[in-house]
């Protein structure tokens, strides 16, 4: 069976983890319709959680 979502390539995942601004909008981007249904039209909610998505690309560990 065919996963029905698109997932972010792990070139895109890796660029994000080094720091890449573009990479790491790409991040947000793709869950962003999560973001929004979550945050139930609230702009100050969206933006946290957004930041706080941006925070944990930076902290992931891509060791394993």
């Amino acid at each position: 069976m065919r996963n029905k979502y698109s997932l972010l390539n792990f070139d895109t995942i890796e660029k994000a983890v080094a720091a890449d601004t573009k990479a790491i909008q790409k991040v947000v981007s793709h869950y962003n319709g999560y973001i929004e249904y979550f945050a139930k039209d609230n702009y100050v909610f969206s933006e946290e959680i957004k930041a706080t998505l941006m925070k944990a690309v930076l902290k992931f560990n891509m060791d394993r």
